[in-house]
This record gives C-alpha cells, sequence and structure tokens, in this order.
C-alpha cells in the first residue's frame, strides 16, 4: 500500500515530511526512482518524501481513466521522466511535447495537491494561456530612474 500524507495526522510526522513544490517534481522524482528500479537499484527509504513512486502513479492513472489526459500525455511524461527534465518549450504551439507536458501537470498537480503531496506556489502556466495571450508577458521592469542610487549611505 502506498504511503499518502494526507492519511498521517501525526505532527511529529508532518514536521519531517516536505512536500513537493511541484507535480513537475514530484514526476521527476517519480520518474527517476522507477528508472533506478527498471534497472535493478535498490533506492533507500527517504521519510522526508510524501509518497511513494505507486502513489504518482496511481494519480496518473486515475487521471488516465477519467478521461483528463490520454495516452499521448503519458508518453509524453514517461519520455521525458526518463531523461530526468521537462521538455523544451518550442517556437511554434502545435502538438508538441512541451503543450502535452504542460497539460499533464496542470491536471496532475490539482490531484497532488488534493492527497497533500504537492504544496508551494509553483503553478505553472493554465495550458491554454499561450495560445490566448502568445506574446503578452507580464514582467516587472524598473527603469533606470526608479533604481536606487548608491548615495543612501547618508540616510
Amino acid at each position: 500500500m502506498p504511503f499518502d500524507a494526507s492519511a498521517c495526522p501525526s505532527s511529529r510526522l508532518s514536521n519531517k515530511i516536505k512536500p513537493f513544490t511541484s507535480a513537475e517534481r514530484a514526476w521527476l522524482w517519480a520518474a527517476a526512482c522507477l528508472a533506478a528500479r527498471r534497472a535493478g537499484t535498490k533506492l533507500p527509504h527517504d521519510p522526508t518524501k510524501p509518497c511513494s513512486p505507486e502513489t504518482i502513479l496511481s494519480c496518473l492513472d486515475h487521471l488516465y481513466r477519467s478521461g483528463r489526459i490520454d495516452v499521448v500525455h503519458a508518453r509524453v511524461l514517461r519520455r521525458w521522466g526518463d531523461r530526468g527534465r521537462p521538455p523544451p518549450k518550442p517556437r511554434i504551439i502545435d502538438r508538441s511535447d512541451w503543450q502535452q507536458w504542460k497539460q499533464a501537470m496542470f491536471e496532475l498537480d490539482y490531484l497532488l495537491r488534493s492527497k497533500h503531496i504537492v504544496s508551494g506556489f509553483d503553478l505553472g502556466v493554465m495550458p491554454g494561456a499561450e495560445k490566448i495571450f502568445p506574446s503578452d508577458r507580464t514582467m516587472f521592469l524598473v527603469s533606470a530612474e526608479a533604481t536606487p542610487s548608491t548615495d543612501l549611505k547618508e540616510i
């Protein structure tokens, strides 16, 4: 039975367990564990992880069976999970690995947050946002006049 952090109300364990900051990090960790297991390496138990790799796989299975992700998403997750990194962002957005990865991570993020496996603020971009506003980037730029000067030492 996979360990689920949400099923453990003990404050002693909750202080030691550190949830992942994003679904992407959780998936890459799980993929690395599964690749090591396929290679025959036995990984030591890490008590700070909020779940086992099988828990993340069962979440992906639930998303697949409910129709929220499909086989293409699963292939992209497997391919880039084995490489240990997310796919690069393409210049032209079509049915690329990057788009499939982002859609799968968006769906997986909600499910992992509900199980308290992921917490933090690394939510990423909603999958459809790049098509709606492809060149709109919100950047907080500080003008040259607003930069602090070096003569603040007087204060």
